[in-house]
């Protein structure tokens, strides 16, 4: 894992005085464009089935692109038809979300610099599906955290043999990724997470799968979880200590490939602490779905 991480993020609260936060008119009006733009902002995905894990094999020089282990027992999967967020949850959201429902404003640091508003929010899993749910009550849809399963589907574009979640399957810098230039003028403080949507989707319109931190799954974690998964719509194993974790927190591409798992602990221990204790690393990203079967 990249060094950079180590650094802390400093996460502070400041209350609102003097919000009333159960019926007021201002919560209302948040509330419905919270949720409009949320919805507007779901790319359809037509179910289908695909083989999941590393298709390495199967392709080109037909050699794994992980170097992982946990992900080389390749299975078929089915899945129904569901709706995916085309941006990770950004600090505005998560924001608009929390003075909404608690009066309260989040303040990232990091570096002694305060993150933009179009940043991916960077939150314990817990806080992250709890803001689904929010959503789904508050529209009259199923909305949750994708299924690990959901989450590479999409990523490669319903299941094709993309080994990377950008416009061409490919890492192109300056194109569809940033290059170490554009990476440092982008972001001074060290950390490779960027605004949302700054570079070209995937085939399928969703951006930054491959980007800005690893996303929270809905799935606790096993590492031997394909060799026993169900066919269709599986959601993980019944129990665990980690939740799944994909996507790109810098440092080496491998981590950016669309078949690459990784975990954490729901509340990720940072220097002794957890993650409520409001110091730790922005890289804990995600974004949501509508189930709609």
């Amino acid at each position: 894992m990249n060094k950079q991480y180590c650094a802390a993020l400093l996460v502070t609260i400041a209350f609102c005085n003097g919000c009333d936060n159960s019926t007021s008119a201002e919560n209302q009006q948040l509330t419905q464009a919270l949720v409009t733009r949320s919805l507007d902002n779901m790319v359809p995905v037509a179910g289908g089935e695909f083989l999941m894990g590393d298709f390495g094999p199967l392709i080109g020089e037909k050699l794994p692109f992980s170097s992982n282990q946990d992900d080389k027992y390749l299975h078929k999967v089915r899945l129904n038809d569901f709706m995916i967020g085309k941006y990770k949850v950004t600090y505005k959201d998560y924001n608009e979300y929390i003075k909404i429902t608690h009066g309260k404003k989040l303040t990232y640091v990091f570096g002694g610099k305060l993150l933009a508003d179009d940043v991916p929010v960077s939150i314990p899993w817990q806080m992250a599906k709890d803001y689904c749910l929010w959503l789904g009550k508050m529209s009259g849809k199923r909305m949750d955290l994708p299924t690990e399963a959901q989450w590479e589907y999409a990523a490669r574009s319903r299941g094709q043999y993309l080994p990377y979640a950008t416009s061409n399957g490919k890492i192109e810098r300056g194109v569809n990724v940033p290059t170490f230039d554009e990476r440092a003028k982008m972001n001074d403080v060290g950390i490779s997470i960027y605004p949302v949507g700054k570079y070209p989707p995937n085939p399928l319109g969703l951006y930054d799968m491959g980007l800005s931190g690893q996303e929270w799954a809905n799935d606790w974690y096993a590492a031997d979880y394909y060799a026993h998964s169900p066919v269709d719509n599986p959601q993980g194993p019944e129990s665990g200590d980690r939740k799944v974790q994909r996507g790109y927190p810098g440092g080496d591409y491998q981590y950016a490939l669309t078949m690459f798992r990784e975990s954490d602990f729901p509340s990720p221990l940072f220097d002794g602490r957890k993650a409520e204790d409001h110091r730790f690393s922005p890289k804990y990203v995600f974004r949501c779905v509508v189930n709609n079967g």
